[in-house]
């Protein structure tokens, strides 16, 4: 493995990286199947979680704290509170687990559940290892194949190697179950503190698209004044991409506002620019087994990308973000 192509913001595929593990959490992800099944069919997530096992893998360590939904965000199901016990003493307030829907499809029942502390999207997670940590740990307890990759030697040794540290924690975790019909638009994971992003196929497939911010940046520019655009652009829309290529700068720009309708539209929504990207190699098909890794070193070389489902049974995988202890 080269850390160069990582430090340049280049995905990592790592085939069958944690294929071994899998027969050993067999019954655990048997487990996490019924729980997402029963999730989708209606049941309250909190019930399921004060029955076994989880009343059982939670008990005394995590005490929890009742549950919220925050009704501005319409992807959210539910949030439910922890607080992290150690004997008599509390040792980390406002833990959460939030489950949510993936897109605003009808069609794509696609899930994640998100691990964190404190107020989303405010908190400076990177500034409280302490807490980060335990809400790892509650990831563990309701997800045991988390150790599929924290419990895996010889990926951590991958890890170690390609990121180039001697020791590293995986916080800011995310569970996630991609379904058929399901995918998500471009965007990156870049947050404070986090050398990227180490991403496990437990089931099912996924296909992917990933490079550096600097390089779709090129690509978005190469396909804009070498390609025809395809037709489902207004002539006004073609020619305010056209003037968008101009300049380097500006498509980053617009890229980082997540706002400019044009070009969202190109990158995500037409086949052409997809298939552009795959020809120039930025395409990854993950298998049950595989391991991808997801560089986010800085703004301008963070990996940039987009998953979709294959196939026709939903798939369960692992997100957790690595953060360097040295």
């Amino acid at each position: 493995m080269n850390p160069d192509h990582w430090n340049q913001g280049y995905a990592v595929l790592l085939p069958r990286a944690v294929v071994q593990h899998l027969a050993s959490h067999a019954s655990d992800l048997a487990q996490t199947e019924a729980l997402v099944t029963a999730l989708l069919e209606g049941d309250e997530l909190d019930a399921i979680l004060d029955a076994l096992p989880y009343q059982q893998r939670l008990g005394a360590q995590f005490a929890p704290m009742g549950s919220m939904v925050n009704e501005g965000d319409d992807q959210e199901i539910d949030t439910l509170l922890y607080d992290a016990i150690q004997g008599e003493d509390t040792v980390a307030e406002d833990l959460w687990m939030k489950v949510s829907w993936l897109s605003f499809y009808d069609a794509d029942a696609s899930l994640r559940f998100r691990f964190s502390f404190g107020v989303d999207l405010e908190e400076d997670v990177a500034a409280d290892p302490v807490r980060q940590r335990y809400a790892a740990e509650l990831a563990t307890a309701v997800f045991p194949e988390s150790a599929a990759i924290t419990n895996n030697l010889a990926l951590s040794q991958t890890i170690r190697d390609i990121v180039q540290c001697q020791r590293f924690e995986l916080v800011e975790r995310i569970v996630y179950f991609n379904g058929p019909d399901g995918g998500a638009y471009l965007h990156h994971d870049l947050e404070r503190g986090h050398a990227g992003v180490v991403y496990a196929q437990l089931s099912g497939e996924t296909y992917w698209l990933a490079l550096p911010k600097f390089q779709l940046v090129q690509e978005i520019q190469s396909f804009i004044t070498q390609q025809a655009l395809p037709d489902t652009l207004t002539s006004e829309a073609q020619a305010t991409l056209r003037d968008l290529s101009r300049d380097a700068e500006q498509i980053a720009t617009a890229l980082d506002s997540f706002a400019h309708t044009e070009l969202i539209h190109l990158i995500n929504e037409t086949e052409a620019f997809v298939q552009h990207l795959i020809q120039a190699g930025y395409g990854f098909h993950v298998r049950t087994g595989d391991v991808i890794l997801l560089p986010q070193a800085d703004q301008n070389s963070c990996c940039w990308h987009t998953v979709f489902c294959l196939g026709e049974e939903m798939g369960q995988a692992l997100s957790f973000a690595i953060r360097r202890q040295d």
